[in-house]
């Protein structure tokens, strides 16, 4: 981690160069950063509230509930399907790089990171179509994207590592990628899940993180102080797992590349 902050300004060009390339060459540049999870949010909206409106799946508004939900989602699963590809397919080798190994996993992580905060505006308008707006719980929104970000670092360096040596892998990290969509609390409230199954879901750290995003419109939707806890253990699980991972399957990568 020291290196990487030693690293921090070229670091920042690169990220900085990658945000540039997502949107050149598209009329409608950030725009896009917007609209794509804007259309996911209206058509989950349409079908679950409009069409299967009598299912009280969420709280209400609904479209502001899935926002706040449909946003963080899509940061995560953009980032950790884009680390799959970070030590694939490069055409510069990995050796003669200045930079750590690592930074081109964090530096994936910084794009998406970039992309979903400027993707934010979203709930501003659903907050403005509903008239819903926050009350103080709102202080942990950031604590919540703290938290997202150091469990997708620990799950990229051992997705990114796995990938490089096992190509098949990215292929299994998108069908997780989509059960754990119905897994995770995006169209429904943690309320709705089950006594039966508060055991499996608090086995999913985006159940607590999505909790924090939402418990600032929505007190009642978090999870107790244990289960939060065992959010923040499984996180720091999972950094300890990717980082043991990374580490000793870097000079095979680095050989590979």
């Amino acid at each position: 981690m020291g290196s990487l902050l030693e690293n921090r300004k070229a670091l920042r060009v690169l990220v900085s160069r990658d945000l540039q390339r997502v949107y050149r060459g598209f009329r409608l540049g950030y725009l896009w950063s917007i609209l794509e999870p804007l259309g996911m949010t209206i058509v989950l909206w349409f079908v679950f509230d409009i069409l299967l409106g009598g299912r009280k799946l969420g709280e209400t508004p609904y479209f502001l509930f899935l926002s706040v939900a449909v946003l963080p989602w899509w940061w995560f699963t953009k980032g950790i399907t884009a680390s799959t590809r970070v030590f694939r397919g490069r055409s510069s080798p990995l050796t003669i790089s200045l930079l750590p190994t690592q930074a081109a996993v964090v530096r994936v992580l910084l794009v998406s990171l970039a992309n979903f905060i400027l993707s934010l505006p979203i709930v501003v308008v659903a907050m403005l179509l509903t008239w819903t707006f926050p009350g103080p719980w709102i202080l942990l929104f950031p604590v919540a994207m703290l938290l997202q970000l150091l469990l997708m670092y620990g799950l990229s360096l051992f997705v990114a590592s796995v990938s490089a040596l096992v190509p098949d892998f990215a292929r299994i990290v998108r069908i997780v990628m989509r059960a754990l969509f119905y897994l995770t609390p995006v169209l429904y409230a943690i309320s709705n899940i089950p006594a039966g199954a508060q055991g499996i879901a608090v086995l999913n750290p985006l159940v607590g993180i999505l909790g924090l995003y939402r418990v600032g419109f929505w007190p009642s939707e978090t999870e107790t102080p244990a289960q939060f806890l065992a959010c923040i253990a499984i996180i720091l699980l999972v950094l300890v797992i990717g980082r043991i991972t990374f580490l000793r399957l870097e000079p095979r990568i680095l050989k590979e590349a």
